[in-house]
């Protein structure tokens, strides 16, 4: 099976090492790295090299209309991360929504009083709205648009009594917290290996999650749909 990632600056991408895990070393996985959109192949270019690709920002928005399959998140984000490149017969998921599902009902059960606060307006910002409006979990959502200098937001407004306060961080690796905690809110970081936030937020946190977790769910949910969809 030959695989690759597309996106921009993703020479950090632990994404080969996820899949040879998964499927076995002897996986084919690039890494195609796009600096503008102008550049970016055809589906139907892909699929002469492989059988499966993953999408990463900025692009998740860019092949939708060259995909003959979309699952119903995919319709609903308009963002896609995974492609089943299949005899010209393209379908396409969203990995994303199925690993930040998992992950948020397991919060929700083991901390049924809990509310959450939302950084980033993006894709993933969109997703998780998406989910919590499902699982009818409280979130508030808040960006830099709105608060320009939200790397020094202050949390402690934000907690309510006896709520559990979740911080989830849906900006891109250029955002950097550093702002006022009391110490008794979880962070979740969408970002993996972001080591400003593993050097320092595990000090300031109760609870400091990293984005590895939902990255290898994505990537097992993406395996599942490849497999269940090749012809």
């Amino acid at each position: 099976m030959k695989l690759a990632l597309i996106g921009k600056g993703i020479a950090h991408s632990a994404s080969p090492s996820i899949y040879k895990k998964i499927l076995g070393p002897q996986i084919h996985y690039d890494l195609i790295d796009i600096q503008d959109e102008v550049q970016l192949p055809s589906l139907m270019d892909l699929a002469k090299t492989y059988d499966g690709i993953n999408i990463t920002s900025p692009y998740k928005k860019n092949y939708l209309s060259q995909l003959n399959f979309l699952t119903p998140e995919v319709h609903h984000l308009e963002a896609v991360n995974t492609i089943l490149l299949n005899q010209n017969h393209f379908s396409g998921a969203n990995t994303d929504y199925f690993a930040v599902e998992t992950l948020l009902k397991k919060f929700k059960e083991d901390y049924p009083q809990s509310h959450l606060l939302l950084l980033g307006s993006g894709v993933m910002a969109k997703l998780t709205q998406y989910v919590c409006q499902k699982l009818s979990l409280d979130i508030l959502q808040i960006s830099r648009s709105t608060n320009p200098d939200m790397e020094h937001l202050d949390l402690r407004p934000y907690h309510r009594m006896n709520s559990q306060l979740m911080v989830i961080n849906a900006c891109s690796r250029d955002f950097y917290f550093k702002g006022q905690t009391t110490g008794d809110e979880f962070f979740w970081d969408y970002n993996y290996r972001f080591l400003p936030h593993q050097h320092t937020l595990p000090f300031f946190f109760k609870v400091y999650w990293d984005g590895q977790e939902m990255l290898n769910l994505q990537a097992e949910y993406a395996v599942k749909f490849w497999k269940e969809n090749l012809g």
